[in-house]
């Protein structure tokens, strides 16, 4: 089915309430109308209109809290989620715009972002949905300088960047991504899942510049991989949502950072310019032009949102913008590439598998209680065998007041009483009786020829299954041989949840 991107515009609280804050309007809290100032010192100059407007799924003022946000825009998308459906929620503005607050929040508690409340969340509606059995597996990276790092790995804690093991792509013949050194670990509580994410907020690479005291330098995606089953069915489905914080674009003529900061800032805005283009790629192809090619590659970030962004996925974007006209310009950059977002959609569907196990011990059972009734059955022979059959060419026979009598008639009739459409049998005379047991007689050994047919035809079917079955999992254990002999070819490991002891970050 089709999904339409929803994009929601989160406004940053202005730090000066003086004429330097931006002048705007609110409808319905869906339309912003922008107006926009004329003085040539703001560095804009425009003699042609007066207001610019833009529409969004919702528009959350300054006063807007972390639980509103969360309530609005993220509790729909983990529903989704927890159905079977893959999700990303992305935060997208000028650095300092407030996307850090929003997806993780601040120091307390009480201003903990999406992905926090997102991981309580999950694990109170797993709780709640006792029909299904649910595991949960946490992955968490970061895209510094265009070279992908897991956060989640213990040894970064204490050895330097340039010690750490990047992440590797490698594309299998059915154009699925797959990561090599990225460690997925498994979490049975929300504690553990909060603990995974302070670790991975903790190494993640933070800078102070002139526009932001506590800049993030990188791209961070967490990903939170849902297995469930169904207890009354042997269905079962994969899904996952990306919890992604962009980082914030920059210009560095206003910012004036230089050395490292600045090589930071080249590769976050060539980054950010690589999706914008994947953007207009997408919404041209969906107007209907001939765009077949889309510069996914471009960039490791678009590589790895492929299906976020044209894929099997429900996809949400909170924008965040500042408040304040010195920053107008990136302010309506911001508002002009949500638009374009918020018109793309995307076509998703269900990840349902078939849970093989729980199908071949089903298929066993009831293939053992076909033998036993097809032994039973022909132990018993044939009731009908040795019996005179009717005469089948006898359709017309004669009653004892001379009336004649149907068979023809009587067969349905007999076949509308054991099917219970009739109550009860009306019988007129000893012959139509006799009549009446033949026809149950030829109902009863018809039904049973065509019963031991489709027995003996599972049966055969079963057992061809079982050599099928267990040339598979020979296949499967020399596959899995061939591939613990090649530590190159492992994709992913799975760990225990760890214990994590943060250990202070040192002054840089």
């Amino acid at each position: 089915m089709k999904s339409q991107f929803e994009v929601y515009l989160r406004l940053k609280p202005s730090n000066n309430q003086s004429q330097n804050a931006m002048q705007y309007q609110l409808y319905h809290n869906k339309r912003l109308q922008v107006l926009l100032p004329r003085h040539v010192k703001f560095g804009l100059v425009n003699n042609s209109r007066d207001n610019l407007e833009f529409n969004f799924t919702h528009v959350f003022d300054q006063k807007s809290t972390q639980e509103q946000i969360f309530s609005t825009v993220t509790i729909p998308v983990i529903n989704s989620f927890l159905d079977g459906y893959n999700a990303t929620i992305f935060a997208y503005g000028q650095t300092g715009s407030g996307k850090t607050y929003t997806m993780s929040g601040a120091e307390t508690w009480q201003l903990r972002g999406v992905i926090p409340r997102a991981l309580s969340y999950i694990f109170d509606e797993i709780d709640k949905r006792t029909k299904f059995q649910y595991k949960i597996y946490i992955s968490f990276m970061e895209i510094y300088n265009e070279n992908a790092y897991d956060l989640l790995e213990k040894r970064h804690l204490e050895t330097p960047l340039e010690q750490w093991n990047k992440i590797a792509l490698y594309e299998d013949d059915q154009n699925n991504i797959h990561l090599k050194n990225l460690s997925i670990h498994q979490c049975n509580n929300e504690q553990e899942g909060i603990d995974l994410l302070m670790m991975g907020n903790f190494i993640r690479q933070v800078s102070s510049t002139p526009m932001n005291q506590s800049s993030s330098r990188s791209h961070c995606i967490f990903t939170v991989t849902l297995e469930g089953c169904d207890t009354t069915s042997e269905t079962c489905f994969v899904s996952k949502l990306h919890l992604v914080d962009l980082a914030g674009s920059e210009r560095i003529s206003k910012s004036q950072v230089e050395g490292n900061l600045l090589n930071e800032a080249k590769y976050i805005n060539l980054s950010l310019t690589y999706l914008e283009q994947v953007i207009i790629a997408l919404n041209e192809r969906m107007k209907g032009a001939n765009r077949q090619h889309i510069p996914y590659r471009n960039s490791l970030m678009t590589t790895l949102l492929k299906d976020s962004l044209g894929g099997n996925c429900k996809t949400v974007m909170i924008s965040t913008i500042s408040s304040e006209n010195d920053n107008i310009e990136e302010t309506l950059s911001t508002l002009r590439f949500s638009q374009r977002v918020g018109q793309l959609e995307n076509e998703i569907r269900r990840n349902e598998k078939v849970d093989l196990e729980a199908v071949v011990k089903r298929l066993e059972q009831e293939k053992l209680l076909l033998i036993r009734e097809l032994e039973q059955y022909q132990r018993g022979g044939n009731v009908n065998s040795n019996n005179k059959k009717l005469q089948t060419q006898q359709q017309m026979l004669p009653l004892s007041n001379g009336q004649s009598l149907n068979q023809k008639e009587v067969s349905e009739k007999v076949e509308l009483y054991l099917n219970e459409r009739l109550s009860q049998l009306d019988i007129k005379s000893v012959e139509e009786a006799q009549l009446c047991f033949e026809a149950m007689k030829d109902l009863y050994n018809t039904r049973m020829k065509e019963y031991v047919h489709e027995l003996t035809f599972i049966s055969e079917k079963l057992q061809k299954y079982d050599e099928l079955l267990t040339r598979k999992k020979e296949q499967s254990s020399f596959l899995e041989q061939k591939e613990n002999s090649s530590p190159e070819v492992e994709v992913y490991r799975r760990n225990e949840s760890p214990q994590i002891n943060l250990k202070k970050k040192p002054n840089q």
